[in-house]
């Protein structure tokens, strides 16, 4: 535009300082079939410059009433973005506030499902699905698997989602499975722990449990608690020595300094009849000062193992004021010297144990020395006392 009204300007001083230079204004004559013009330079460059710049401006005008309805068109299809959005963000609002219909007649009504974005289409799979339209959330969720990777691993996480929703752990862990491990968080390794709680797959959650930590699911506690029962899982269902040595493997360090794991592997080879390595296990587990949950497993051997039973009975003699209020290891060598023929040695630490926490297998235990015994009108006395609270406890149950 510049360079126009540059050229134009340079061009009327060309015409008309020229003639004025020559002291004469100089006429233009126009002469056609009917019609003679004639006029004066100035006048025609007057005339020339006008229409320029009329033309000019008629063609900006046009050009303007020629854009008119594109940028209209286009100003509508912001407002109707604009409009889908607002929808979108009020269905999901909806959601979370779990009102599953009005979500869903919203999404529906923001887009055909063809056009739903991802987001959209996850929340109607979700939102149908709690209506019970389980043919639309299908059609949602391979509507969402259709538009790419990232949606279809979303997909699949919902899918799992809701497949435990309903029960079926199994299906939703192949849900989770078809992921390959490429979704990692929070909400995932949680449906992951639910399915394999709801399917007693200690081993696998045993396998996952950095997982679970990592993303702050489960404590260290827990995460321990989970270890302990598929150790005792995986005892159970040993059935030789083979089995136990494999499994003791297995154990870290740490593990085999734990009286709990080490008192259940006693136990288990006691059940088996290799009395002396659980004896020797033992012996190991008592040479630091008895282990509470260790001594609560001896209380309930079915043999007594004699050398255990002087360990147990060395360490009383030397925290004699100890052993009066320690109701684990009174019961212990109770246990052991009940089952060792000691009838009266046991009699007496289960009248010290009674002393310190009355109960019903206490009661049976006092029961069963004074039967074997032949004191049968104590024994009678005692077996009354058990009758007797558990006819209060059943009198105390509420139903």
């Amino acid at each position: 535009m510049v360079k126009l009204i540059v050229f134009i300007i340079i061009t009327c001083l060309a015409v008309v300082v020229g003639p004025l230079l020559a002291d004469s204004q100089g006429y233009i004559h126009i002469a056609t079939a009917s019609h003679v013009i004639e006029t004066s330079i100035t006048t025609a460059i007057i005339l020339y410059l006008s229409s320029i710049f009329a033309l000019y401006f008629l063609c900006t005008f046009v050009k303007k009433v020629y854009l008119i309805p594109k940028n209209t068109l286009s100003a509508f299809r912001q407002h109707s973005f604009k409009r889908k959005l607002s929808l979108q963000d009020e269905a999901i609002i909806s959601f979370e506030q779990g009102q599953y219909d009005n979500t869903l007649a919203l999404l529906k009504h923001s887009a055909d499902i063809k056009k739903m974005s991802e987001k959209s289409l996850l929340v109607a799979a979700q939102a149908a699905f709690h209506i019970g339209l389980y043919d639309y959330t299908r059609q949602a969720l391979d509507e969402a698997q259709r538009r790419g990777k990232q949606a279809k691993l979303a997909s699949d996480i919902v899918r799992a989602k809701l497949n435990y929703d309903v029960g079926n752990a199994k299906v939703a862990l192949e849900c989770l499975d078809n992921t390959k491990g490429s979704v990692k968080n929070a909400f995932v390794y949680k449906l992951y722990l639910k399915c394999f709680k709801k399917l007693n797959k200690l081993s696998n959650i045993v396998e996952i449990t950095p997982s679970l930590l990592k993303y702050k699911v489960i404590n260290d506690s827990e995460a321990r608690d989970f270890y302990l029962k598929y150790i005792e899982s995986e005892l159970r269902s040993v059935n030789d020595l083979t089995g136990i040595d494999d499994l003791m493997k297995k154990l870290s360090k740490n593990d085999k300094k734990d009286a709990r794991i080490m008192g259940s592997f006693v136990y288990k080879l006691i059940q088996l009849g290799d009395v002396n390595k659980a004896c020797q296990l033992s012996l190991s587990i008592l040479k630091k000062e008895p282990d509470r949950d260790f001594l609560n497993s001896i209380s309930n051997w079915e043999i007594a193992i004699p050398e255990v039973l002087v360990a147990l009975k060395k360490y009383a003699s030397k925290n004699v004021i100890t052993t009066q209020v320690n109701l684990p290891l009174l019961k212990a060598m109770a246990n052991l010297e009940f089952k060792s023929g000691l009838l009266k040695e046991a009699y007496e630490d289960y009248k010290q144990a009674l002393s310190i926490e009355p109960s019903c297998d206490i009661y049976l235990k006092l029961g069963s020395i004074q039967s074997n015994l032949q004191n049968y009108t104590e024994a009678t006395e005692w077996y009354a006392k058990v009758n007797a609270v558990l006819a209060d406890n059943r009198a105390l149950a509420l139903k």
